[in-house]
């Protein structure tokens, strides 16, 4: 099996999480491909034939972290189905804003609108993120195996 991992950072935080979701992987034996949404050009959704984790965080207000302004932009104006695609997001962000993990909610909420799966349901991790993630993770890999009878 092979999963892909995107991540939509500013400060780091989701590049973090990205490669412990890497290293766990890579300890089962799954082959694992992490890249920059702020570099990765989002036509290339459709190819993607494994399971995606969209690991982003929201910066400020609601919005996208700086660097990925333009990848999710493009992202927020594809038509185009993405009915192939399986995925999950992991949004971060900071209970103290009102718009808390916006830019993950419209992600999700964006490969829904274009068809595609949903492996587990978004997870918002605020600040205290590494306590929850522990949790999600368990249950992410549980996904995994179930969905593709791979053990994790």
């Amino acid at each position: 099996m092979k999963l892909t991992v995107i991540y939509g950072t500013e400060t780091g935080n989701c590049k973090g999480v990205a490669a412990k979701v890497a290293k766990k992987a890579e300890k089962n034996g799954v082959e694992i491909e992490v890249l920059d949404f702020a570099d990765y050009d989002v036509d290339q959704l459709a190819s993607i034939d494994n399971p995606l984790l969209i690991i982003i965080s929201t910066w400020d207000d609601g919005a996208p972290p700086p660097k990925c302004v333009e990848s999710f932009n493009k992202l927020m104006a594809r038509e185009e189905a993405l009915t192939n695609l399986h995925y999950t997001v992991l949004a971060l962000g900071d209970t103290e804003y009102p718009l808390f993990c916006e830019c993950g909610k419209q992600v999700d909420a964006k490969l829904s609108e274009l068809g595609a799966t949903k492996l587990l349901e978004r997870t918002d991790l605020g600040s205290e993120f590494m306590v929850t993630y522990i949790g999600w993770s368990k249950r992410f890999w549980k996904t995994l195996a179930g969905v593709f009878g791979k053990t994790a």
